[in-house]
C-alpha cells in the first residue's frame, strides 16, 4: 500500500484488493489441491492393477515349478525373496501414510481411497511436523518420519540390488547380462537421492524435497508414487526372474545332419552304407545338466553306475571327447551319458563304440612303368589312409628328383640321374605334419638305348627290301625297342652309304631325320644284292645333355 494519508475511498479500493487477492488466491489453491486428488487416485487405480499383475505372474510361476520345471525353482525362490522385501516396504509406506492422515484430519482411523473428502487437504503445518519435524535444517529420524522412510527405501535399494547380484554367482539362478544391467538401472529409481537445491536459503535433500511444507495432498500423493514405484520394481523382478527361469529349460535349439556309418572303411567292390539323419541339441544343456562319463558302466537293474569313469567336457549339449591312438587295430569306447531331467531325476543312456586304428599308410604307384626313368616326367599317383589329396605333402630325395602336383592325388617325378629315389608322403594334421608310413623306394634308371627304324622296322643286322619299299624310304626313325614308357626320341644327324654296281661308294651327311633327295635316290636306284648303310647316327633323347650314337643299320636290295 501507498505511504502517506489516504482518502477514504483510496482505503476502501485498496482493502477490496486485499480481499480479491486473498479469493483468487484461495481459488488457485483449491484447484492444485484437486490437481492432487486426481494423480492421486490415478496412481492408486495403477497400485491396484500393479498388485493383481504381480499376483498373476507369481502364481503362474509356482505352477511352473510344480508342474516339474525343478530347474526353475531357484528363481522362484529369489523372486519371492525380493517380493518379500518390496511387501514389507509397502507396508511401512502405507503406516506411515495412514499416521500422516489421522494426525492431520484428526481421525480414528484413517481411509486413503477417500483423499477427495478430506477436509485438510491443504494443512501444511501437521504433516511438515510429522515427517520432518520443527527445525528443516535438522529433519528429524524418529520412526515413521521422513528420514526414516528414507533409510528403508535406501536399504531396499541394497537388498533388492545384492540379491540380483548374488545369483550370478551360481549357474541354477544365473541372469542374462543384459537382463541384469537393465534391472540394476531399474532399482536405482527407487534409491532416495539427494538433489542439493536451494529454497529461500534452504538446501534441499530428498526430504524436504517431497515432504517439506507440503499440503496433506501433496504428501498423500508422494507417498502413492513411491509405493507404486515400489511395486513397479517388485513387477520387473518377477518379469526377470521368471523368463530367465523359463530360459533354463531344455529346449531344441540346434540342428544338425549326422551320418552314421556301419564301417568307416570298404575295399572297392563293398557297399557303403550310412544313416542319415537330423541331431537334435541344446545348448542351454550344462555340465550340472549332462555328464558323459567314459569308462563308467551302468546296472540297469539297480539303476546305478558301477564305475564312475571318466567326465569329458561338455558343449552345446555334446560331449567332447579326444585321445591320442596308441595300439593298432580295433579299439572300444564305452561309457554311460547321464542326464537330470526336469524332474531333478538322473536317467542313464549308455553307450559303446568301435573304431579301427591304423599305423600311418600311404602309397605312391608310378602310373606307367614300376620304376622311375631319367629325364621325362614319370606319373604317379599318391594316397594315405584317412587323409584327403589337398592334406598331403609329397617330397622326393635321390637322384636329383623334382615333383609337381598335376591332379587331385597325382604327380609328376623328374630325375636327373640313375639310381635310388625315395618318395615321403606327410599329412597335414592339427599337430602339424605327420609322416605316414615310411617313404617309398623307387629305382631310377636311363632310358634304354634307342634303336634306328626304317619303314617302322627294327634291326640290329640288315634288313632287306624290296624295289618299292626301298622307293618308299624317306628318313630314319629311332626307338627303344619294346619300351612303354612314351618317351620322344629325335634322329639329329647320320651318313647313307651307298654302294654302285662298279663297287664305287657313294655317302651323304643327312642332318636331321629325313632323307636328302640325292641320298634317297640313291637307295631307290639300288639293284638286287645290292647293299647300303645307315651309319654314326646320333639322336637327341630325354635325360642326355648331348647327342646319343645308336648302332648302324645296313639294308639290302632284294632280288
Amino acid at each position: 500500500m501507498a505511504s502517506g494519508k489516504e482518502s477514504p475511498r483510496q482505503k476502501m479500493i485498496g482493502m477490496m484488493y486485499l480481499v480479491l487477492t486473498a479469493l483468487l488466491a484461495l481459488n488457485v489453491s483449491q484447484q492444485i489441491l484437486k490437481g492432487f486428488v486426481a494423480v492421486d487416485e490415478s496412481i492408486e487405480k495403477s497400485k491396484t492393477i500393479l498388485t493383481e499383475n504381480n499376483e498373476k505372474i507369481r502364481l503362474a510361476f509356482e505352477e511352473y515349478v510344480n508342474q516339474g520345471n525343478y530347474e526353475a525353482k531357484p528363481y522362484l525362490l529369489k523372486a519371492l525373496e525380493a517380493q518379500k522385501y518390496t511387501r514389507l516396504m509397502n507396508q511401512y509406506i502405507d503406516s506411515v501414510k495412514t499416521l500422516v492422515i489421522k494426525e492431520t484430519e484428526k481421525m480414528q482411523k484413517a481411509d486413503t481411497a477417500h483423499l477427495r473428502f478430506m477436509k485438510s487437504l491443504d494443512n501444511f503445518d501437521a504433516p511438515t511436523y510429522m515427517l520432518i519435524g520443527s527445525d528443516e535444517t535438522k529433519p528429524k529420524a524418529t520412526p515413521y518420519s521422513a528420514r526414516d522412510l528414507r533409510n528403508k527405501l535406501t536399504l531396499l535399494h541394497g537388498n533388492l540390488t545384492s540379491l540380483v547380484k548374488d545369483m550370478q554367482k551360481y549357474s541354477e539362478t544365473k541372469i542374462d547380462d543384459k537382463e541384469l544391467a537393465a534391472l540394476e538401472q531399474k532399482l536405482e529409481t527407487i534409491k532416495p537421492v539427494d538433489r542439493d537445491i536451494v529454497d529461500d536459503g534452504v538446501k534441499m535433500n530428498w526430504e524436504l524435497e517431497n515432504f517439506y511444507h507440503m499440503p496433506l495432498a501433496a504428501v498423500v500423493t508422494n507417498l502413492d508414487k513411491i509405493e507404486a514405484d515400489v511395486k513397479t520394481i517388485e513387477s520387473e523382478i518377477l518379469h526377470v526372474l521368471s523368463g530367465a527361469a523359463t530360459k533354463s529349460d531344455v529346449r531344441i535349439n540346434k540342428l544338425t545332419a549326422k551320418v552314421f556309418a556301419q564301417s568307416p572303411y570298404v575295399q572297392v567292390g563293398q557297399a557303403f552304407q550310412a544313416d542319415i539323419l537330423l541331431a537334435a541339441g541344446s545348448t542351454n544343456i550344462s555340465a550340472d545338466r549332462m555328464k558323459v562319463l567314459v569308462g563308467a558302466s551302468y546296472d540297469s537293474a539297480s539303476h546305478t553306475l558301477k564305475n564312475p569313469g571318466n567326465a569329458v567336457d561338455i558343449k552345446d549339449g555334446i560331449g567332447k571327447y579326444e585321445i591320442t591312438a596308441g595300439a593298432t587295430g580295433e579299439q572300444s569306447l564305452k561309457g554311460v551319458v547321464v542326464y537330470k531331467n526336469t524332474k531333478g531325476v538322473e536317467e542313464f543312456y549308455p553307450f559303446e563304440y568301435s573304431y579301427m586304428v591304423a599305423a600311418p599308410f600311404s602309397a605312391v604307384a608310378a602310373d606307367n612303368m614300376n620304376v622311375f626313368y631319367v629325364g621325362v616326367s614319370n606319373p604317379l599317383s599318391v594316397s594315405a589312409a584317412g587323409f584327403a589329396p589337398s592334406d598331403l605333402v609329397v617330397t622326393p630325395s635321390g637322384c636329383g628328383a623334382k615333383i609337381k602336383q598335376v591332379g587331385a592325388g597325382k604327380y609328376e617325378l623328374e630325375a636327373t640321374s640313375s639310381g635310388t629315389c625315395m618318395v615321403t608322403i606327410a599329412a597335414k594334421t592339427r599337430d602339424g605334419l605327420k609322416q605316414q608310413g615310411p617313404p617309398k623306394v623307387f629305382r631310377v634308371k636311363t632310358i634304354p638305348q634307342p634303336i634306328g627304324k626304317l619303314l617302322n622296322r627294327f634291326t640290329l643286322s640288315t634288313l632287306e627290301f624290296t624295289p618299292s619299299e626301298l622307293a618308299a624310304i624317306g628318313g630314319l626313325g629311332a626307338e627303344s625297342m619294346g619300351f612303354q614308357f612314351p618317351v620322344n626320341i629325335t634322329v639329329a644327324s647320320y651318313k647313307v652309304v651307298v654302294r654302285t654296281g662298279s663297287g664305287t661308294l657313294n655317302e651323304f651327311d643327312i642332318k636331321g631325320a629325313n632323307l636328302s633327295p640325292q641320298a634317297k635316290e640313291a637307295i631307290k636306284n639300288l639293284k638286287p644284292g645290292q647293299r647300303a648303310w645307315f651309319e654314326d647316327v646320333k639322336v637327341r633323347m630325354p635325360g642326355t645333355t648331348g647327342l646319343v650314337p645308336i648302332p648302324n643299320i645296313t639294308i639290302k636290295a632284294k632280288g
